[in-house]
């Protein structure tokens, strides 16, 4: 009932705000030769005797402009700009009983004046189109007092920001933003976007990037990325911007950190310190980004979860990967500088601490011929990270066309994990046929030293270039793993008791060559030869001790779960394509694969083997105006881990056995992918499909016991098929004082693959589809409303009568309010609804989640905020996951911090163009 209400709201809203009242429509024509339309040209409108912009317009490819949702029995000013064209001004009055005023053909002489020199400053247009640039006077698009750049850009018409920040501009990418024609901290884009105060910002211009034109001079109209200069009302040379924030609530809750960055001409030093123990990070990941330094100094492995928890390099910032409630902290250091000679030099360094409680339920149900089974496992889990980085990153410019860049990187990451899980698995008629109480002790030491270099060569003919990239990696993972497992057997009774330590230390050393050359053969047709080539040398040594009852000591080998594997040899891929450039719409580009494997497999105890594997295939890539399609094969070996021929049975109840004749998978993949930008109507959508058939694909066959014990073993399979599909479909309203984006969309995912259980082989087919539909309304930054609606929809059906089909849908609802109002007060609340229909005994089906803060702003620009926020106040206190796989349905429950309150004090720090040094230093806040 409450997301019906809001989204009637939202509905009627949208309704009133843009019901048309009366409109002006005409056609902008050249006054020396009428046949010539002046297309993109601004039509501003002013109420007759005020200066404030009212609302504005480009006109179309055809000249033609109209101008709706005008107040009647008014009387306005119109104000005509275009390039090269000397200005129009012209008084209309709509009325009641013509709303609808037709101006006709308006024709405007052509000027050699500038075109700033001739608009009056009151009258100055809100953007202006030349024949490459397109320019947005920045005080005709108003925000809030603590607005920075990326807020004004969601105002200007056209131009989309991402959730992640990324940036289009009329359908086209943004590559790069510059302050003043200048990079600003190294070019990284928000940077500037989420830190600079909107402000000191003039003008905002927008052109074609020229350096992706040279690079590829095939790259269609639709695909050129495009470069933002953000044009400073004053220079600024120095400054500092970030902030520092403190809070607590009951039950001895805090939140405490601070991330600062200085800088000063072309060096910036980033700091970053923070700790908390209410389950969320100390920064959001594009603070950590772009303020703590890692969009500057490189990320080499990222991972993000729905809560909004997330890991840089292997450092986790806060925020459970894996549901529970987490105590996290952490701090670091970016160094970042660009010396007279122009090389960019970056140091940094970061430590982060995690200390995870999980609880977490898990319902699971198989099907079996005529029987089922039932498994729940109940596991608490006390996991602790000490992770470090520390790196540096070197880019040099050897010349106008050529750029080398080295970057040095070492972690450390040590793992202290506690755990104890109970197993209980019954049969159809809920009978007892096993459980277990198993209890762990991981300790990890994992270290990785990272060499990478790239050289991109560009040649003087366009077209022409080499990319080669080399890198080094030596990982050393030492593992000591205890286990303590009571297991209970039911028909019949028996007991089994399990205490041991498993040692297992891998070492890999990974050498990769990567090279990439373009050669331009004639002005339609590009040869691209590409290669990259692998030498492996990994070691997997495991070694298995009983407890001695008599020392109490880890001190039985076990002959039979230990071995030690050695993997040595090359892999090679080879790539050569011929790309034709058949018009300016249409590019073809087909190719063809030569793929090798050469690795040498010894074992202690078993037998060696060695691998020797060939693969040929074509290509082929098709790019027509905004679709592209493409198709790629693949090959790959079976991971190490795989043909360890020793089983792991550090859960007695599950098994999992290695196996040493594993094949390489071929895999074809296809992918056809449309997007589209309607500038004239502000409507954006895109369409994508993509689908791979993989043979000697590696799956889990498993044995289930009258016992009740699983044993998987990893075997070849072939005829797996995954195919998946999305949608979005995008519509903006943009006008000075309200915006409103509606969209809608949908995913899907069908995967064909194989089951085999007890020996019995089947096909299955599970199929999931998600629809979708969106709107967010903003009136004048007083009120935002946001909804957003989905389905999902699982389904598995399986080609044996072994197994029973499944299927489930699950409702997803989010509601967002904010209202600022008064002034310097800001309410806002969330609300989300999750439905399942896959029922649990004793679990609430429907989980709602609902939070609500107010804040309180103070001093200049809102620097200072409180912030008052009440977060899961239905107590919800779980989280849920339900999926469908094999033969399995599973759900998962995780438990969370539930219901809290907490208290925090912010202060905004945005201090740029003061002296450095003295009493006016940059430290001055």
């Amino acid at each position: 009932m409450k997301n019906l209400l809001l989204a009637l709201f939202l509905t009627l809203s949208v309704a009133t705000s843009f019901a048309q009242k009366g409109s002006i429509h005409g056609v902008l024509l050249d006054s020396a030769d009428q046949k010539r339309t002046l297309n993109y040209a601004t039509i501003s409108v002013f109420k007759e005797g005020d200066s404030v912009l009212t609302t504005y317009k480009l006109s179309d490819g055809k000249g033609v402009f109209k101008i709706p949702n005008l107040q009647v029995d008014i009387d306005y000013r119109i104000v005509v700009n275009a390039w090269q064209y000397s200005v129009l001004r012209k008084a209309v009055r709509i009325s009641a009983a013509s709303p609808e005023v037709n101006l006709g053909n308006l024709l405007l002489p052509s000027s050699t004046n500038n075109l700033s020199e001739v608009v009056i400053l009151a009258e100055r247009p809100p953007i202006i189109v030349r024949k490459d640039t397109i320019e947005f006077n920045a005080e005709s698009f108003k925000t809030l007092p603590s607005a920075v750049v990326e807020d004004l850009l969601k105002k200007l018409p056209g131009v989309a920001v991402a959730a992640d920040g990324s940036i289009q501009v009329n359908g086209k990418a943004v590559s790069k933003i510059l302050v003043d024609g200048k990079e600003f901290f190294g070019g990284d884009q928000q940077i500037a976007t989420k830190n600079l105060p909107a402000n000191i910002i003039d003008k905002i211009q927008v052109n074609d990037d020229v350096e992706a034109k040279r690079r590829d001079p095939d790259i269609l109209a639709g695909n050129i990325p495009q470069i933002i200069n953000l044009k400073l009302k004053k220079a600024i040379k120095s400054g500092a911007f970030g902030k520092i924030y403190g809070g607590a609530g009951p039950r001895e809750l805090f939140e405490v950190g601070g991330i600062m960055n200085f800088f000063r001409d072309t060096t910036q030093v980033s700091i970053l310190g923070y700790g908390n123990n209410v389950n969320k990070p100390g920064f959001s990941m594009n603070e950590v980004m772009r303020i703590g330094g890692f969009s500057r100094s490189g990320v080499n492995s990222m991972m993000v979860n729905s809560e909004g928890g997330f890991a840089l390099n292997g450092i986790s910032f806060g925020g459970p990967m894996s549901g529970g409630v987490q105590k996290s902290a952490g701090s670091g250091a970016n160094f970042n500088t660009l010396t007279k000679k122009g090389v960019k030099i970056n140091g940094k360094y970061f430590f982060g601490h995690s200390n995870n409680s999980i609880e977490q339920l898990v319902d699971a149900e198989q099907t079996l011929g005529a029987n089922r089974l039932f498994t729940n496992t109940n596991s608490t889990q006390n996991n602790k990270s000490y992770t470090h980085n520390i790196g540096t990153r070197i880019e040099a410019k050897l010349d106008s066309l050529t750029t080398l860049t080295i970057e040095p990187n070492v972690s450390i990451n040590l793992s202290r994990n506690n755990g104890n899980l109970k197993t209980k698995t019954l049969n159809t008629t809920s009978q007892l046929v096993n459980d277990g109480d198993n209890t762990s002790v991981l300790r990890g030491n994992n270290t990785e030293y990272n060499l990478s270099a790239n050289l991109w060569k560009d040649f003087r003919k366009t077209g022409r270039s080499l990319n080669v990239t080399l890198n080094v990696i030596q990982r050393d993972n030492l593992t000591d793993n205890f286990n303590l497992n009571n297991s209970n057997f039911y028909a019949p009774p028996s007991n089994t008791l399990l205490d041991q330590l498993r040692d297992n230390n891998i070492n890999s050393f990974n050498l990769n060559l990567n090279a990439n050359y373009n050669e331009p053969i004639t002005k339609s047709l590009t040869l691209n030869i590409a290669t990259n080539s692998n030498y492996i040398n990994n070691e997997n040594s495991l070694v298995t001790f009983f407890k001695n009852p008599n020392n109490q000591a880890y001190d039985i080998a076990i002959p039979t779960l230990s071995e030690t594997v050695m993997q040595r040899g090359y892999k090679t891929n080879n790539r050569a394509s011929l790309r034709w450039k058949v018009n300016k719409s249409l590019n073809i580009q087909p190719g063809l694969v030569f793929n090798t494997i050469d690795l040498q497999n010894e074992f202690d105890t078993n037998a060696d083997f060695e691998q020797h594997f060939q693969f040929f295939a074509p290509q082929l890539t098709i790019r027509y105006k905004d679709l592209s399609l493409s198709y790629s094969p693949s090959f790959r070996e079976p991971d190490v881990r795989y043909i360890q021929p020793v089983a792991n049975n550090t859960n007695p109840l599950y098994i999992q056995n290695g196996n040493p004749n594993l094949r390489p998978s071929k895999t074809h993949q296809i992918n056809l992918n449309i997007y589209k930008y309607d500038t004239k109507r502000t409507l954006s959508y895109n369409a994508y499909l993509g689908g791979s058939v993989q043979n000697d694909g590696v799956i889990m066959s498993r044995i289930i016991g009258s016992d009740g014990v699983q044993t998987s073993s990893p075997v070849n399979e072939d005829g797996i098929w995954q195919f998946h599909a999305n949608g979005n479909l995008s519509k903006d309203f943009k006008s000075s004082k309200r915006q409103f984006n509606i969209n809608t969309g949908f995913w899907s995912n069908y995967t064909r693959g194989v089951v085999r259980v007890n020996n019995i082989r089947s096909h299955t087919n599970i199929f999931t589809f998600g629809p979708r539909v969106g709107g967010r309304l903003n009136l004048n930054d007083k009120v935002e409303l946001s909804q957003t609606y989905s389905v999902d929809f699982s389904k598995s059906s399986y080609s044996d009568n072994f197994f029973t089909d499944l299927s489930n849908r699950q409702h997803n609802s989010d509601s967002e309010i904010i209202v600022r109002l008064p002034k310097r007060i800001v309410w806002e609340t969330t609300y989300r609804l999750q439905r399942n229909t896959q029922s649990v005994a004793g679990m609430n089906n429907n989980i709602q989640l609902w939070n609500a803060a107010v804040t309180f702003l103070f001093m200049k620009n809102d620097k200072l905020q409180l912030k008052c926020s009440f977060n899961d106040i239905l107590n919800a206190n779980t989280r849920r996951y339900l999926n469908i796989s094999e033969n399995f349905i599973r759900d998962t429950r995780t438990n969370n911090l539930g219901r809290h309150g907490l208290f925090t004090l912010t202060y905004n720090i945005q201090n740029f163009g003061g002296k450095v040094g003295g009493r006016e230093t940059m430290f001055r806040f």
